[in-house]
């Protein structure tokens, strides 16, 4: 065999393969369940303006336009703006009995995965972290001031997080999407945050923003920052916004 097929990429992929001549078993155990919405009781709160959903676009001119852009400056974005691509990210659009759905979709509606933000330079938010209220529209402020140089150096130095207006973090809540899905919810939760990225790069590329999706970067640097586990949550994946 190919060393490379040794390596975890191609054991996950086998691993968690649904077979018909097989029962569906593994030897995890109970998982437990998990909030369905994280939420930070004692932080201050800064809730959101609606979203301004009149701001004409064509999708399929959007499609077409959409690129990953590096060269935003450092001009701030609206509240107003940055109001409209949470709500692209994570939007509540109907109630389906206990589950919140949403405008991007997500395997049995379990939406495993949390939002938090780095805001640099946006029009009437201090700089600092914060975390994406999902039921309430709101954000939860979790750290004040810059910490542009550790988001900088923490994705290996790249200029575009340097130059961002805001990056949005996704981290993956494992214990949500695996108290159904078990071993397999790690094929699930990555395809779930792929299509709320592409949500936020839509909705910038319609506003005449730049958005660049991060993926490399020290995860136990965000971690930190985050002042999470790495386990139970842990970074999975970022996207710069800016203003071009």
């Amino acid at each position: 065999m190919a060393l490379y097929k040794e390596g975890l990429a191609f054991g996950y992929i086998q691993g968690t393969k649904y077979h018909r001549d097989k029962p569906l078993k593994d030897h995890l155990g109970p998982i437990p369940a998990v909030q369905s919405c994280k939420t930070y009781p004692d932080a201050e709160r800064l809730k959101l303006p609606q979203p301004d959903l009149n701001h004409p676009a064509n999708l399929w001119q959007c499609m077409t336009r959409r690129r990953s852009e590096r060269d935003t400056t450092t001009e701030p974005l609206s509240l107003n703006e940055l109001s409209t691509l949470l709500w692209s990210a994570q939007g509540v659009t109907a109630r389906a009995g206990i589950h919140l759905l949403r405008t991007a979709p997500s395997a049995g509606a379990l939406y495993p995965f949390e939002t938090y933000l780095y805001v640099d330079h946006v029009e009437d938010i201090p700089q600092g972290l914060y975390h994406f209220d999902v039921a309430s529209f709101a954000l939860e402020r979790l750290k004040d001031g810059s910490f542009n140089r550790d988001m900088t150096k923490a994705c290996l130095g790249q200029p575009v997080v340097r130059r961002a207006a805001v990056v949005f973090i996704w981290t993956a809540m494992m214990l949500r999407c695996m108290v159904k899905y078990r071993d397999r919810a790690v094929r699930y939760i990555p395809m779930d945050l792929g299509h709320v990225c592409q949500n936020v790069q839509l909705a910038a590329t319609a506003m005449d923003l730049g958005s660049c999706p991060i993926g490399a970067f020290f995860d136990d640097d965000i971690n930190r920052l985050l002042e999470i586990d790495g386990e139970d949550e842990t970074a999975l994946y970022l996207i710069t916004v800016g203003r071009m």
